[in-house]
């Protein structure tokens, strides 16, 4: 039955008795909205011209690297800029490939792993220092469809995601000094995606759905946590993806279109032990893959530039100081 005012009273009542029928309709609504803490944003990249993606913040807290692509993401190129947006230049002298993408620090170990694609569409992970010296290839039979590589703590070993493993896409730890390779989860379980190793190691975060239809679907894909017991477990109560750990392994960022009917993505945060995340942007801006500073005080991602669709730049937000 479809609520009305009774218009047979007087004006005043009739107004009071409306407000009260909207309250009561109001309240449950807002007793079930999701928590936000909408954080100001703050530019450090916007070309027009130009996408950029997967941002990370170096040990430093100072510089930010970034791939970017200015012909519609055919090729992909690594570059720095500065916590404050300083100018952009290439972050190698001489880069190891034409596509470098990406690329994650080991703030313990002061060096970056990335993913290489050479000529004929050859791609493979990769290591350097903080400078861009020192480029080699990470050793190992591990597959071409292999990203988004994460450091363990000790710094001797990558954990990344195999998209073209028999089977379906699967968590695998590669050792650096050996390559040699280990699967971490089953794909006739657990399709996944990007990965992220906490900082006192005990958990993995990745983006992932149960293996129950016949089609992976990275749009429906939730937030996990992967124990030394190998049974993951959800904790971003519902739609979530690209999860980063804060630095003091408390809280996962993870992006999500939760909430938005047109598929946009917001950035959200979660307590570790799980419950209901916290958002952090307005879904307008698109935002994809935030990272946290080195000191917990602020996040990076890549976000649509209004003004320009479907151009992506850089932005940057203070982390909140959520109420456990």
């Amino acid at each position: 039955m479809a609520f009305r005012c009774d218009h047979t009273v007087t004006p005043l009542r009739s107004r009071m008795k409306c407000s009260w029928l909207l309250l009561c309709i109001w309240l449950p609504v807002r007793g079930d909205a999701q928590p936000r803490q909408i954080q100001p944003i703050t530019w450090l990249v916007r070309d027009s011209s130009a996408i950029d993606a997967w941002p990370y913040i170096a040990p430093d807290g100072k510089t930010v690297t970034f791939s970017r692509s200015t012909d519609g993401r055919k090729t992909w190129q690594l570059l720095r800029t500065s916590a404050t947006g300083d100018p952009v230049r290439p972050f190698f002298d001489h880069a190891p490939a034409p596509n470098i993408t990406r690329a994650s620090w080991s703030r313990r170990h002061d060096r970056l792993a990335f993913t290489a694609t050479a000529v004929g569409d050859t791609s493979s992970l990769w290591t350097s220092d903080r400078t861009g010296g020192s480029a080699k290839r990470v050793p190992g039979q591990y597959s071409p469809g292999t990203m988004y590589p994460s450091w363990t703590p000790s710094g001797d070993a990558l954990v990344a995601v195999d998209y073209t493993a028999p089977g379906g896409a699967v968590l695998v730890q590669i050792t650096l000094t050996t390559g040699a390779t280990s699967r971490l989860t089953h794909p006739e379980s657990f399709r996944v995606g990007m990965p992220s190793v906490s900082p006192d190691g005990e958990f993995i975060a990745f983006a992932g759905q149960r293996n129950t239809t016949p089609d992976y679907d990275e749009s429906k894909n939730h937030i996990w946590l992967l124990d030394r017991s190998g049974e993951p477990r959800e904790i971003s109560q519902g739609l979530g993806r690209q999860p980063d750990w804060s630095p003091d392994g408390q809280w996962l960022a993870f992006t999500s279109s939760r909430g938005d009917s047109a598929g946009r993505h917001a950035i959200f945060i979660v307590s570790r032990a799980g419950g209901e995340p916290i958002q952090l942007t307005e879904h307008d801006i698109h935002a994809q893959h935030p990272v946290w500073s080195p000191d917990g005080s602020w996040l990076v991602f890549s976000a649509l530039i209004r003004a320009q669709p479907p151009a992506f730049g850089l932005a940057r937000i203070p982390s909140p100081r959520p109420r456990k």
